[in-house]
């Protein structure tokens, strides 16, 4: 059985494409913080938007990721911190759970505000705790 070559060609393209194409439709196992959490997702797994509400506890039983956490996360520091503060932000921390904050907080702690868990993440509320847990019990 012979083809013209255009022919063969043609079948070839058309069976990459499909394969590319196919390739491009797969779901991503990463998390977008934008969208909400699919019905079908695991149990236990909080929607998007319940990130910052969405009760986490600490290793000690303490809820973390909630309002009143990331108010107090401010406050520790501020009081760890104020020299500073004052020094590179004059007028004052951004407000709290802005992108600002969320890069000062981590460079304050110890971190260099680019690399590192997601802000507002479960993973970064944790690894906050610890950075200030280490900083409490050092004083």
């Amino acid at each position: 059985m012979s083809r013209d070559p255009c022919t063969r060609n043609f079948l070839i393209a058309a069976l990459m494409s499909a394969l590319v194409l196919g390739g491009c439709g797969r779901k991503s196992e990463t998390h977008d913080p934008d969208s909400a959490a699919p019905l079908d997702s695991p149990a236990g797994e909080p929607a998007a938007d319940e990130r910052n509400t969405a009760e986490s506890p600490n290793s000690e039983g303490q809820l973390i990721c909630t309002d009143t956490w990331f108010q107090w996360v401010n406050e520790q520091v501020q009081s760890i911190h104020s020299e500073v503060i004052a020094e590179q932000y004059p007028s004052g921390l951004p407000d709290v759970g802005t992108d600002e904050w969320f890069m000062a907080v981590d460079k304050l702690t110890g971190g260099d505000g680019a690399h590192g868990p997601d802000p507002g993440s479960d993973e970064w509320c944790f690894m906050m705790q610890q950075r200030l847990s280490k900083t409490d019990s050092g004083n």
